[in-house]
């Protein structure tokens, strides 16, 4: 771990009661002791433990007493220690509805913006994101090398979307960006590619790649924040899709799609695609499918706290009757993906727009509830959504150690959680006063127990 990064640590976050360690001869030790672990796999947590953090990974889980004699130790008073939270599904360089920053904002803002977020963001408890869509690769670039302060990002680069698909943002006069002569700002930004055809699908994935993806984004269907695609549509030949993942397969990396419906659901399935995201109008035929093809889910279920004015507001008048109906299946598919037994299921948001709405990102908890166990919910925003950033092979950004568990060789990307959120995950709702301590890659970016 650098000096630089550990001094920007330090620096940005005095107001949270921050401290970070400087580099020193030898390696950074923190040992935790008096904590109860939930290690992001089993249910019964690690009663009395001590964990030892080594540099950015851990060293040591035991229900033993741990003598270190240079560590710095923390007593976690009985708190519960668990893994950082990830959210599989977030936007994180689209902090304003997309035709605000289309045309009312450049690139600086949308940088200034994006970094006070990220920020914002690891202090809610997300040490890492699978961004699935947007210009985040600088955004990334600048939280790695200590430029900035946020979680991990798996980024995915541009979002790839057929003409007059999900991808599609431009005003009715506005020229294709792919035909001769068009020169299209918005597009330049790296926030989405249109492509039609096999030999331009696979430029548009082969570019993404290029410009630094982790994995593929694929708009497979209709979808709400954009104004030419009804739900119903599908998107993306049988053809199209499976260029992108044999594309992105030959990078040893993966596509994951924007899709609501079944025969989208269906049609991504039978092409390879190994994350099907959002799906909330899905039914029974796409539940088994999923089930028998053992992919990946990744809903989000906060829009159940929303309503028609305030999606009008974000998003314009046109989003509201696509919202309602997209919000209106989320409980059936709730009740499908717990019925169908269907268990590659991560957590996510789908964060976007209103600044005002990404305080919100915890109460994806509160909903999931309604279906699933505390023990259950927190596994999707743990273990297994580290599985499903691990599917981007040799692209990993992240490849040191595991991530969303508790274990020896993982990264140390640590929650202090006041009581017990294995027993009641409503905790993690109030992340401003729970979350006691917030560790990412072994730097201190909380800490109100001092």
């Amino acid at each position: 771990m650098n000096a630089s990064k550990r001094l920007l640590a330090a620096a940005s976050v005095v107001a949270f009661s921050a401290s970070a360690s400087f580099a020193q001869d030898g390696p950074v030790q923190t040992l935790f002791t008096n904590v109860h672990v939930f290690d992001g796999i089993n249910e019964a947590r690690i009663e009395n433990a001590n964990v030892l953090v080594v540099d950015n990974l851990i060293a040591k889980v035991s229900p033993e007493p741990l003598s270190v004699a240079s560590a710095e130790v923390i007593d976690g008073g009985g708190r519960t220690l668990m893994p950082g939270l990830i959210d599989a599904h977030v936007h994180m360089a689209i902090t304003e509805p997309v035709a605000d920053l289309r045309d009312n904002f450049d690139w600086m803002y949308w940088g200034a913006v994006s970094t006070i977020e990220a920020e914002k963001m690891l202090l809610r408890g997300f040490t890492s994101v699978r961004d699935a869509g947007g210009p985040a690769i600088g955004l990334q670039k600048a939280i790695d090398r200590g430029k900035a302060v946020g979680p991990r990002i798996y980024p995915s680069g541009p979002v790839i979307s057929q003409t007059s698909g999900h991808g599609e943002h431009r005003h009715y006069t506005e020229p294709h960006p792919n035909f001769e002569g068009a020169s299209p700002s918005f597009f330049n930004q790296h926030v989405e590619f249109l492509a039609d055809g096999v030999p331009e699908v696979l430029r548009a994935t082969r570019e993404a790649l290029r410009l630094g993806a982790s994995q593929i984004k694929i708009m497979a269907g209709g979808g709400v924040s954009s104004s030419v695609d009804p739900l119903h549509t599908v998107q993306f030949l049988p053809e199209e899709l499976e260029a992108a993942v044999k594309a992105a397969a030959d990078w040893d990396t993966y596509v994951l799609v924007h899709v609501y419906n079944d025969e989208g659901i269906l049609r991504s399935i039978e092409a390879g695609v190994q994350s099907i995201d959002h799906a909330q109008l899905m039914t029974e035929v796409s539940a088994q499918a999923i089930k028998d093809a053992d992919v990946w889910v990744v809903p989000f279920f906060s829009l159940l706290g929303l309503d028609a004015e305030t999606v009008t507001k974000a998003l314009g008048p046109l989003a509201a009757p696509k919202f309602l109906e997209v919000q209106g299946g989320a409980r059936n598919q709730m009740r499908l993906l717990k019925e169908f037994g269907i268990e590659k299921v991560a957590f996510s948001t789908d964060i976007i727009g209103d600044p005002v709405a990404l305080t919100k990102q915890n109460d994806e908890f509160k909903y999931r509830l309604e279906q699933w166990s505390s023990y259950e919910v927190l596994m999707q925003a743990t273990s297994k959504a580290g599985e499903l950033l691990a599917l981007s092979g040799k692209l990993n950004p992240y490849p040191e150690g595991q991530l969303g568990v508790i274990a020896e060789g993982a990264y140390a990307d640590i929650l202090l959680v006041d009581g017990n959120p294995v027993e009641d995950a409503m905790i993690m709702t109030d992340y401003e006063n729970n979350f006691d301590l917030i560790m990412k890659d072994g730097v201190i970016y909380k800490n109100t127990l001092e």
